[in-house]
């Protein structure tokens, strides 16, 4: 918050206008940047320590009343967030309302504590003042610290939340700024230096305040306490999706297998059929032959080269069975190295996606079949895009919405999306990575 009031020669001048609000505007600035997880540059820190500057002199020469200069603080914190760090309206504006809260209380009691001992021990000192601000820059670089802890999970699906986060708060800040607009939050002083005793008790404005901070960080606490929760009922569902999926897994390489038996079983009848037409001099019957036993060995399996093993055995199986069921399917993924998305996350989205897609086209139906599987890099964002037949009459496949709540979380965790859409006769299925800012986020985190 701007730091204005009674200037008292060019110490105070220098010190309070310029070093301590440059200071303050440093730490806001560094919490947003933390908690939208946006690198913040050194010319970020300096544009935005000239908006409170200004700010600070509209403050100083129109006399604007104490909530009016904290709504302009406000504004400009979030749109200095949202339009130079680039970060979501949504996530620069909680931050902003969190940073200049925690900064408000943190100041006010500092600045209670400041009257009682000029009230009870001490005149009127400037070095007193200074040592308090620079307890109120600690105090207030500890309480952002805390905050930052507790909400680390924040990558979360957190937006849905967010008003249980922002509503206490800010009745907070507006209690604050009654406080601080009915009582003041300055030193006053008479022409001898002494202090001028203040209307209301400061133990009370004290109490009030304290009271203040720990309810804005029980909000935290609370709401710490929620994304822990969401969490584990993730954790939960995933677990409950991965079951699901080894099941299918068993049921389909059973299915394999039984296939797989068979043809072996039928095999030495194929050589022997080959071998009788050979030796008739049926050679056209017989590479008729062999191209229908090519086509039968095809079908028990569906290579598919992806880039990384681990996806490619997943859909060599999950594709060839589609291929079995008579599914046509076109696969042209592809999976760049520097994307950073972890095997299991990718593992995840397509074994979900692609057996959401072969029960949709395992329906009854006149119409050819066919699955799409590709993937789009264009910079920092890697697009997956799957489309497959579907009909009208299908009925949801039980698990089929647990495993699209699955992709949709490693999409958040990544910080994409889904998008759905729905035919008459198709179904497509984007998910968006952003990798880019997953890079930045993993080097903050190792920082």
């Amino acid at each position: 918050m701007p730091i204005t009031g009674l200037f008292i020669g060019w110490f105070d001048f220098i010190y309070f206008f310029c070093i301590l609000n440059a200071c303050l505007a440093l730490l806001e600035i560094w919490f947003l940047g933390r908690f939208t997880i946006r690198i913040v540059k050194w010319y970020h820190f300096a544009g935005y320590i000239l908006v409170i500057y200004l700010l600070a002199a509209i403050e100083l020469f129109t006399r604007a009343a104490f909530p009016a200069s904290t709504l302009l603080e406000l504004v400009a914190l979030s749109l200095f967030g949202w339009l130079a760090l680039k970060s979501p309206p949504a996530s620069s504006a909680s931050s902003a309302i969190l940073a200049i809260c925690i900064m408000q209380v943190v100041n006010g009691i500092f600045q209670t504590l400041l009257n009682i001992a000029l009230t009870l021990l001490f005149p009127y000192t400037t070095v007193l003042t200074v040592i308090s601000s620079l307890f109120v820059m600690a105090a207030v670089f500890f309480s952002y610290q805390l905050a930052l802890k507790w909400l680390k999970d924040r990558k979360l699906p957190m937006l849905r939340y967010i008003l249980i986060l922002l509503l206490p708060i800010l009745f907070v800040l507006l209690v604050m700024q009654q406080v601080f607009a009915t009582y003041g939050n300055t030193v006053t002083v008479n022409s001898e230096g002494t202090r001028i005793l203040p209307v209301v008790n400061d133990w009370t404005m004290l109490i009030i305040q304290i009271a203040a901070y720990l309810c804005l960080f029980a909000v935290l606490f609370a709401y710490k306490k929620l994304l822990e929760s969401f969490a584990l009922q993730m954790r939960n569902t995933l677990l409950e999706q991965q079951v699901s999926i080894q099941t299918n897994s068993v049921q389909d390489m059973q299915m394999r297998y039984e296939l797989t038996r068979t043809f072996r079983h039928d095999l030495n009848g194929h050589w022997t059929v080959l071998s009788g037409f050979l030796k008739t001099g049926q050679n056209q019957k017989a590479l008729e032959y062999l191209g229908k036993l090519t086509t039968m060995s095809d079908q028990l399996s569906f290579p598919c080269q992806t880039g990384n093993a681990i996806l490619d055995i997943l859909l060599t199986n999950k594709l060839g069975i589609a291929h079995q069921k008579g599914i046509n399917v076109d696969c042209t993924v592809k999976i760049p190295d520097s994307s950073n998305i972890d095997d299991i996350d990718l593992c995840i989205v397509f074994s979900n996606a692609v057996d959401n897609a072969v029960k949709a086209c395992s329906s009854e139906s006149k119409t050819p079949q066919y699955m799409i599987l590709k993937t789009v890099r264009k910079g920092g964002f890697f697009m997956i895009e799957i489309e497959n037949s579907r009909s009208d009459d299908i009925v949801p496949v039980k698990g089929s919405g647990i495993g699209l709540q699955s992709i949709k979380a490693v999409a958040e965790k990544y910080h994409g999306t889904v998008d759905v859409e729905k035919g008459p006769n198709s179904f497509r299925l984007n998910v968006l990575f952003i990798i880019s800012q997953q890079s930045e986020y993993i080097s903050m985190q190792s920082s």
